[in-house]
């Protein structure tokens, strides 16, 4: 199974991101000389070291856009360093724990959602002790397990969204939001995918703050 990227500086509370735990969710990885459900342990951060090294090309866009969402840099985008700070502070973590496709764009098989999938999810947010949960793709949205659904959490445009609640623990637990697949071309936006950005970090700090813990900035890499 895939082992989660864990950024150095997660949870440091003097990171780019004010020490939030901030867990982002793909769907899946793909390998065009493995086999469909093989594992490869340690794939997922091996990505992002290629990102983070500037030697991923397929897959950069996803990267790019989430980094430059989550800090508020649409136009700018970050620097290398800055990218790096990043990705040094968040977990990231794909769905489906094997691989489930051959090329880009291919849909993981419908039993690879199923299985073990859901509880290694779930294993991943309560071992990261994650606050927010920034999910990306609507179909992932759809499938993904959650105790509890917030309804009409947040709005883009004039339509609300719902978000989710995946508890870890009876005191705590993380809400989860989600954003159009990244990697998408056709109509994907920085406006319609910032309100469950915005909406994660003001339910991140209304939380903290009922429990009298530190609030996290919400200007980021400003």
């Amino acid at each position: 199974m895939f082992e989660a990227w864990v950024g150095t500086r997660y949870a440091d509370e003097t990171n780019v991101i004010g020490g939030a735990r901030l867990l982002i969710l793909g769907e899946a990885h793909y390998d065009s000389a493995a086999e469909i459900g093989s594992e490869r342990p340690e794939l997922t951060r091996e990505v992002v070291e290629a990102y983070v090294d500037g030697r991923l090309r397929s897959n950069a866009t996803f990267f790019r856009r989430v980094e430059r969402l989550v800090m508020g840099r649409y136009e700018r985008g970050l620097t290398a360093e800055e990218s790096k700070q990043f990705w040094d502070s968040v977990v990231f973590y794909n769905y489906i724990p094997v691989i489930a496709g051959n090329k880009p764009g291919d849909r993981p098989p419908e039993h690879l959602w199923g299985g073990k999938t859901p509880q290694l999810f779930f294993d991943v947010v309560k071992r990261r002790e994650a606050e927010i949960v920034l999910v990306c793709g609507r179909e992932l949205w759809r499938k993904k397990p959650h105790q509890k659904a917030i309804k009409a959490a947040y709005k883009v445009g004039e339509r609300p969204f719902e978000a989710h609640e995946i508890n870890w623990s009876p005191e705590w637990g993380a809400v989860a939001a989600h954003i159009l697949h990244p990697s998408g071309y056709r109509g994907w936006s920085y406006d319609e995918n910032t309100p469950p950005v915005q909406f994660l970090f003001e339910e991140l700090n209304r939380r903290r703050h009922a429990k009298g813990i530190a609030t996290v900035p919400t200007e980021r890499l400003a």
